[in-house]
Parts: structure tokens; sequence; C-alpha cells
């Protein structure tokens, strides 16, 4: 293999590699909901953890915590242990998901799964990237 002996040469294809990541188009809501089922229905409790709203972490917590506190040693105390459960063997394909209404930091997406379910999800904007409202949690924070 050849070694690049030219700093120039190689500041310049560094600065070629950063600027076609930073062109990568963002991932729409839609999209993102695809990735996020897929890591659900792979057992990937990490991604699907922090592909979460701040919101539905926090209120995985307290459920978790909640839980702990009537089966101390059984439940475990972290909402991030709890994130899939057996959800991963439960969970549908999806078929379609299709933005319906998209704002700058709100999205609601329309999924349709392989069995022929149908829904919405709401998506947040946190940190520069589409994140997924737990059914139940308020979006705003309220």
């Amino acid at each position: 293999m050849r070694r690049l002996r030219s700093p120039a040469l190689l500041a310049v294809l560094v600065t070629g590699a950063l600027a076609l990541a930073a062109c990568r188009a963002p991932a729409s809501p839609a999209d993102q909901y695809r990735r996020f089922a897929s890591a659900a229905r792979a057992g990937d409790a990490g991604t699907v953890w922090s592909m979460l709203s701040a919101r539905s972490r926090e209120a995985l917590d307290a459920e978790a915590k909640a839980l702990a506190g009537r089966a101390p040693g059984v439940v475990p105390a972290s909402g991030r242990e709890l994130v899939l459960g057996d959800f991963a063997a439960r969970a549908a394909r999806i078929r379609s998901a299709v933005v319906v209404r998209e704002s700058s930091g709100t999205a609601i997406v329309a999924v349709e799964d392989e069995a022929g379910g149908k829904g919405e999800v709401t998506l947040v904007r946190e940190d520069g990237a589409w994140r997924v409202v737990l059914p139940g949690v308020d979006a705003a924070g309220r």
C-alpha cells in the first residue's frame, strides 16, 4: 500500500470526505420510523432507546421505577431495560410509512403493517433527528 506523502493532498481528501458526509440528507420522519420498527423487530434495545423522544424515555423510566417499587429485584428500575420486553417477537413488519403532516418540530406518520393493521405515529425533532413518541406520551411535553 502506498502512503500519502503530501499533507496538502491528505487535507483535500479529508475535506472532501467530510463534505460528502455533510451533504447526506437527514432521514425523513417516515424513514426514521421504518428504522425504529426494524430495530424493534431485531430486538436492538439500544437503538430503539436512542430513537425514542426524551419524553418517551422519561415516561418509560418512571414506569420502570414504579414497577420496580412493587416488585423489587424482579423488574429492572430502568426504562431502557423495559423498552422491548417481548415486543421484538411480536413486532409487525412495516408495509408502508407515509408522512401525513410535518412541521419543523413534529411529524405524524401513517403506518400500515403487513397484516393490514393501520395507525399513526408521532415523531418529534430533537437534537437534529426525528425521535419516536410512544403512544400516551404528550409530544409537547405536557
